[in-house]
């Protein structure tokens, strides 16, 4: 038991279950309590909330890696190290003048992440309203599509510092109680959110469930990292430095907005398909592809936990010059990935479908071929994503340009698509983009990182995943075939 209580995996597992054991609850009182066009709004509010994601711009992962890089006794001039598929020897001097000061960091991120909140409070108002216009119009009162999206704003600012509150912890190491916390507030917030559901039918009062948990949150997590942070300075004697370090926040800039640019051309568009789609499909159309995308998303969310709860492990070995244990951890955190990964696929094909016909809701899945494209698709692009982070351990961070280009060439493929291909066109675009550039060229930089042989590496992470996904997908046609 203090085993599992301490496991940031099997934590970060615990956090992301109640999500996916919430939307279980949640969605059949959803479905069965809201209208169709109710529910399109409720999926939409919650697509648009993933554009945090774009706000952050790479900061959090960037601010985490770099603590952790300071705990493994990491300096500044090694994160601004420009020779590339280089760790360290164990033992080297070290290239630095000083090594990395948590307080300064700390506090430069605090500011960059109050800029941050305010500026992407303004930018997700801006957009999300002009993408609510129209299906709020189809609502049978559009006031309370209004006032919902309202509350919803209200949650954005403090979803941003959130961020802050995770970069510190992840990056100290306390990913588990982190999960833990979450845990908790997920499942208050889910179980309110369905007496909510059950028995107002409201989205205004659905959104306020969701902003008050979400106040809850950052309040927790910030008297938590305030505890963390005073621990860390008594144990290691960390010595008062200025509140804001230009310098550094210079460098994680420097990486930051290539990290953030990544995400947009990824993440961005996958989840902006989501908010494109009502605009250019029917309501029907639209919920259907909104919540097969969220049920896929959950998925990709939860096989990320073995490998991410690694990843401050990862930079402190790396930063220490230790090969061996950076190889072991990357090997064991991919292949629980891919396989955990594939275990959602397997929920998303053959479960989900089933339950939704037996509650007989207002909204259905989509299409078989198109939940297993996208299923597909959010696989190589987890497979992609992955490896982009071991790499990104040298500290080179290519996410701009390679997903960049990646990006580019996914909405190129779409729009080509879309007259003859319809929604089925963005998983489509998306496979073709991941499979033939992404997914290659980023396995071939990180396992020239770390040093190790394709065909050896491949065997003991992803090829097991990947031939039960292929049976999954035989199977699947043959159950449930689809022509476009």
């Amino acid at each position: 038991m203090k085993q599992i209580l301490q496991s940031a995996t099997i934590n970060t597992w615990i956090s992301i279950g109640v999500r996916i054991g919430g939307l279980a609850l949640l969605l059949p009182i959803v479905l069965t309590h809201l209208d169709l066009n109710q529910v399109l709004i409720w999926q939409l509010q919650s697509s648009i909330m993933v554009m945090m994601l774009w706000i952050d711009f790479g900061i959090t992962p960037t601010f985490s890696r770099f603590i952790a890089v300071a705990r493994g006794g990491g300096s500044l001039q090694e994160l601004q190290q420009t020779v590339k598929h280089q760790i360290r020897p164990k033992g080297a001097p070290d290239i630095a003048s000083a090594p990395l000061n948590l307080d300064s960091m700390v506090s430069t991120s605090g500011r960059v992440y109050l800029i941050m909140a305010l500026v992407g409070t303004l930018l997700i108002a801006l957009i999300g309203t002009l993408v609510m216009m129209g299906p709020v119009t189809t609502l049978s009162n559009p006031n309370e599509g209004w006032q919902a999206w309202m509350l919803t704003l209200v949650a954005v600012p403090f979803a941003s510092m959130n961020g802050y509150n995770a970069s510190v912890l992840v990056g100290c190491d306390r990913i588990a109680r982190l999960r833990q916390i979450e845990s908790v507030i997920g499942l208050l917030q889910i179980f309110s959110t369905c007496l909510v559901v059950i028995f107002t039918a409201n989205l205004v009062w659905i959104a306020a469930s969701y902003t008050f948990w979400t106040i809850v949150s950052f309040a927790v997590n910030s008297r938590y990292r305030k505890i963390v942070l005073h621990d860390q300075k008594e144990s290691e004697a960390i010595e008062q430095q200025p509140k804001w370090n230009p310098e550094l926040f210079r460098v994680a800039w420097a990486a930051g907005w290539r990290s953030g640019i990544g995400v947009l051309f990824s993440t961005g568009i996958i989840q902006g398909s989501g908010m494109v789609m009502p605009q250019i499909a029917s309501v029907e159309v639209s919920a259907a592809y909104l919540l097969t995308l969220r049920l896929v998303t959950i998925a990709s969310q939860m096989s990320q936990a073995p490998f991410y709860s690694r990843l401050p492990t990862m930079a402190k070995v790396n930063a220490e010059g230790n090969r061996v244990e950076l190889i072991k951890l990357a090997k064991k955190g991919l292949n629980l990935s891919f396989w955990t990964m594939t275990a959602g696929i397997f929920a998303i094909l053959f479960i989900f479908p089933q339950v939704l016909l037996l509650i007989d809701g207002s909204v259905q899945m989509t299409s078989p071929m198109l939940s297993l494209m996208l299923s597909l698709a959010f696989f190589a692009e987890r497979y992609g994503g992955m490896h982009m982070q071991l790499y990104t351990l040298s500290n080179q961070v290519i996410w701009h340009r390679i997903n960049g280009f990646t990006g580019i060439f996914i909405l190129l493929a779409f729009a080509l698509l879309w007259p003859f291909a319809g929604p089925h066109s963005m998983p489509l675009a998306m496979l073709a983009g991941y499979g033939f550039y992404l997914c290659p060229l980023v396995s071939h930089k990180s396992l020239a990182f770390i040093g190790q042989e394709r065909w050896r590496f491949e065997r003991e992470t992803s090829l097991g995943p990947i031939i039960a996904l292929l049976a999954l997908s035989v199977l699947h046609l043959l159950l449930a075939w689809q022509p476009l």
